[in-house]
């Protein structure tokens, strides 16, 4: 259909099974060519014909189609949509085993990004939060380790040598600008600021982090000191 032509010609750059994010594909490709309405009539019409597959609200993807039928996308498919070109992290369980905090695993994938159109997304097994950052290698770094730190009581069955090694690598790493650009996206615990206040003290890191505290508050925390005896015992 030759209404469809402009959609057809920016789809023809995805693979089979690569999600669409129908939102983005709009504003980024089509939104000076049609309107929104038809745009999103054309795609109706393209499922119904079984050009396209959706997976969930403003999300579709190419099928691959085997002797055995439609294959869907995997995990990784789903969470590199939401995660390559700096558009997001996982995290969770799935952050923590890639740490070796824990082997404990778990049934879901929890993913922050900012390539969502909406507050959350459930793709399958694949939770999708939307948090509104451009996840450089150092914002990248700085969510992880403020996750790691305000889950850290929960994590269960905690490795602390390993978590030890990931105080050290959050210490060196630490840029104050990447910490201040993510508490300026999403909301943190001033607990967990103040955990990672005595990280950075602990290894000798300056840092502005008393600047988000109060003088008058004690947060409550684990102390280096004591993590460093945890691990000991735990040998």
């Amino acid at each position: 259909m030759k209404s469809n032509a402009p959609i057809n010609n920016a789809l023809s750059k995805y693979k089979e099974n690569e999600l669409i994010i129908a939102n983005n594909l709009y504003k980024e490709k089509l939104s000076n060519q049609m309107t929104e309405v038809a745009y999103y009539k054309a795609l109706q019409r393209m499922c119904e014909s079984g050009e396209l597959v959706k997976i969930a609200k403003g999300t579709y993807h190419k099928p691959k189609i085997t002797k055995y039928g439609i294959v869907p996308p995997t995990e990784k498919e789903i969470v590199t949509a939401f995660t390559e070109n700096e558009t997001g992290t996982v995290v969770g369980y799935y952050l923590y085993n890639a740490l070796n905090l824990t082997t404990q695993i778990s049934k879901t994938v929890n993913v922050m990004s900012s390539a969502l159109e909406g507050f959350s997304k459930s793709i399958r097994n694949v939770i999708v939060h939307q948090v509104p950052l451009e996840f450089s290698p150092e914002v990248k770094n700085m969510v992880e380790g403020l996750e790691v730190l305000q889950n850290f009581n929960s994590i269960q069955e905690i490795n602390y040598s390993a978590f030890l090694d990931f105080t050290k690598k959050l210490a060196s790493s630490f840029r104050k600008e990447a910490f201040k650009e993510v508490i300026s996206a999403k909301t943190y615990k001033k607990s967990t600021i103040s955990f990672l206040r005595e990280i950075l003290n602990f290894y000798g890191v300056k840092n502005n982090l008393n600047e988000y505290l109060s003088t008058l508050s004690v947060y409550k925390h684990p102390r280096m000191e004591d993590l460093y005896e945890f691990a000991l015992v735990s040998e």
